[in-house]
């Protein structure tokens, strides 16, 4: 079982001493030894862009989405069902079906926006004589953009962990997003998926190795996270700490900001 924890590093003196508080790093660390480092001023860009993400959501009047009115649970034995493919449906250029938003990631909501306005753009510029790699390319962008609001709710936010969801920040630090994705089979590629895996064979062979010593799932003789995992195993930053220079978690958006909360029936959200 991968589960992960998310540390925040520096003291009080290092402040005195280097007036730049973005020398904070934080870190993901798996079981296996294996982390990802991000330093305060990274994250810093991660949520400015996770903002204008969201507000472009909000105030761009061409844009339309839903957002739900029940949420349900997702579980680690079923990771197909939090992947931001699966989750986040754009109908087209400028209307996304955020319905299916889970009930227990709710740290994570602005990482669907984030992937739910990006993919717009990318419809937006779409042309289908692309050859399969720039498809996977496209969307390895637009999953990256994903995987920076989950990394600012795992580090900022005290969001669980959440092995598929962690995953995705382990394989595009590993080089494998992109692997994982035709693997995965993500539906925003389509048939691009198996064209792509055919055409890179030791890339698809890579990351299912690096998967099996990583991320071992049921079926691989592994075990999978606990879907109802308490918080305080991913504890957010020491009491004390500062999570990006200048701005604490409390001053950071609401994992579901109050103005995109719809009505009890699910209504639209026309900005």
């Amino acid at each position: 079982m991968t589960q992960f924890r998310a540390v925040a590093f520096g003291a009080a003196l290092c402040a005195v001493c280097f007036p730049r508080a973005g020398l904070a790093q934080y870190t993901l660390t798996a079981e296996t030894g294996d982390t990802v480092q991000f330093e305060s001023a990274d994250l810093r860009a991660m949520l400015d862009t996770s903002r204008a993400l969201y507000a472009d959501l909000q105030e761009d009047p061409r844009v339309r989405y839903v957002t739900p009115a029940v949420r349900e649970k997702v579980s680690a034995d079923d990771p197909e069902s939090s992947y931001p493919w699966n989750v986040v449906t754009v109908v087209d250029d400028s209307t996304a079906d955020l319905q299916r938003l889970p009930a227990n990631l709710r740290e994570a909501d602005r990482a669907y926006y984030n992937y739910a306005v990006q993919r717009m753009r990318v419809v937006r510029g779409a042309d289908p004589d692309v050859p399969c790699d720039s498809v996977l390319a496209l969307e390895e962008s637009v999953v990256g953009s994903f995987v920076d609001g989950w990394i600012l709710s795992r580090t900022l936010f005290g969001g669980p962990p959440f092995a598929p969801l962690d995953e995705l920040v382990f394989a595009r630090h590993a080089g494998l997003l992109r692997p994982l994705l035709a693997r995965r089979k993500d539906r925003q590629v389509g048939a691009c998926a198996g064209q792509w895996a055919e055409e890179n064979l030791e890339r698809i062979a890579a990351y299912e190795a690096w998967r099996m010593e990583n991320f071992p799932v049921a079926g691989d003789g592994g075990e999978v996270t606990d879907p109802e995992a308490d918080s305080a195993v991913s504890p957010s930053a020491p009491e004390g700490a500062e999570a990006v220079q200048g701005e604490s978690a409390q001053d950071a958006p609401a994992a579901e900001p109050e103005n995109s909360a719809p009505d009890a029936g699910g209504a639209i959200g026309d900005r």
